[in-house]
């Protein structure tokens, strides 16, 4: 009984308008579009930016017409120098079609888009802008572009390419890009690719690759002699994954001309990547802790059975089991009552760690289980109590005392069966 009255609270999401700090929680947004821009050299003068656009079919509005459901959409890229000198501007229009009102409502199916481009060498504020033809709603995403100066005599390196496949045929390369830059799969390897440009005078670079974690920590390194066999070498590589947890790294090549790792480095190229199960909310990147974080609405059995799963696919699909079951709309590949709980959690562990993590806290458990409070009355310097705050849910008749007895901000419940209310003793407290 408790359990199924702790889950209906914590389901149940009608706005509450908090106070001060209280009112917005933290929340991670699925970004509107995906895109990548990628240098490489160009057969005319100039350098070669190729653009590749991914929007997910939610951000888009369609419009039933016939048997279809149709979308239609603009694309703008803007590019300006570092003097704030335009040096490109582009616009074109793109459309969309499916046959069912669900796929329109999807985040994996997307309508994509490439485009080739030629600029002079230099570094560039790169604006790229999304606007629905529809509702004339505009996404606007930004980044610098570094357009390399491929003309002198030096060995040379395109940018890193993430592929979501690739396929060699009769010699030849058919790629897939990975425009999200998110490499989860069940292939002990991600590809990537790039091309080395050689010249006359140079006919063999080491190539290094690295990935890069958390502090910058090497957690992959790999070193091969690369020949030249015509001045452009297409460099296809697998990427060893299976030691990599989720998470967001850096990925390096590097060209030398000797095996000393600490000799001159002719060429690099970096960028980041991240493993991420794309059904679970960005806030979630351990899925150890994100399981341990279920304490107040699983039991511990539910718990340890996703913690013990033998690899990280396993887990991440018991995970997805156990939400499922609180899916509004079991169709859809997104769960909004799991997005909200973890939102809830990372807005704990922002707000309310001391010497333990903040979802762990009293004020945590109670932010988690019924979201911003309607009402704060707080009492940090009384001069005959000590600090103290009251937190009020008017719509569901609560409120919760909370009481600094250290004096160091841990905040702890008082009297825990106030408004009718009694916080969980253990991983079993719901019970079955």
């Amino acid at each position: 009984m408790l359990r199924a009255l702790a889950l209906s609270v914590v389901l149940a999401m009608g706005s509450v308008s908090a106070q001060v700090e209280m009112q917005n929680g933290t929340k991670y947004f699925q970004p509107h579009f995906f895109f990548d821009a990628l240098n490489f050299r160009s057969d005319s003068a100039g350098s070669r930016i190729d653009l590749f656009l991914q929007i997910p079919y939610r951000e888009l509005q369609f419009v039933k017409d016939n048997s279809e459901y149709l979308a239609a959409y603009q694309v703008c890229l803007q590019m300006v120098d570092n003097a704030g000198n335009p040096a490109l501007q582009k616009t074109w229009d793109e459309t969309a079609a499916c046959t069912s009102f669900d796929e329109t409502q999807s985040n994996t199916i997307v309508s994509s888009t490439q485009r080739h481009f030629i600029i002079p060498p230099g570094i560039y504020t790169l604006q790229l802008s999304v606007t629905d033809s529809e509702t004339d709603k505009a996404y606007v995403a930004n980044r610098t572009f570094d357009a390399r100066d491929y003309s002198y005599s030096g060995v040379s390196l395109s940018d890193i390419m993430l592929l979501r496949s690739s396929l060699a045929t009769s010699g030849k390369h058919t790629i897939v890009p990975n425009i999200e830059g998110n490499v989860i799969s069940n292939w002990s390897t991600f590809p990537i690719f790039y091309e080395i440009y050689f010249p006359e005078s140079v006919d063999s670079v080491l190539t290094t690759t690295e990935v890069f974690g958390e502090r910058s920590k090497i957690a992959y390194r790999y070193s091969e002699w690369m020949r030249k066999s015509e001045n452009t070498s297409k460099v296809f590589v697998g990427v060893p994954k299976d030691s990599l947890q989720m998470g967001f790294y850096r990925l390096n090549v590097s060209l030398r001309n000797s095996a000393d790792e600490h000799g001159q480095i002719l060429a690099s190229s970096s960028r980041f990547f991240s493993i991420h199960f794309p059904e679970l909310p960005l806030s979630v990147t351990d899925l150890d802790k994100a399981s341990e974080e279920l304490m107040y609405i699983a039991t511990s059995k539910e718990i340890d059975s996703i913690r013990s799963a033998p690899d990280m696919f396993t887990k991440e699909k018991r995970f997805i089991q156990f939400w499922q079951r609180y899916n509004p709309n079991p169709s859809s590949d997104r769960n909004p009552y799991m997005e909200e709980y973890y939102n809830r959690v990372a807005y704990a562990n922002l707000h309310f760690s001391t010497h333990f993590p903040g979802w762990k806290s009293d004020m945590g458990m109670v932010y988690i289980l019924l979201g911003p409070p309607s009402g704060v009355d707080r009492h940090p310097f009384e001069l005959d109590s000590k600090p103290y705050e009251i937190w009020y849910y008017y719509q569901k008749n609560r409120h919760f005392t909370f009481l600094d007895a250290t004096g160091f901000g841990d905040y702890r419940l008082l009297n825990p069966t106030e408004g009718g209310y009694a916080p969980p003793s253990g991983s079993d407290f719901f019970g079955n």
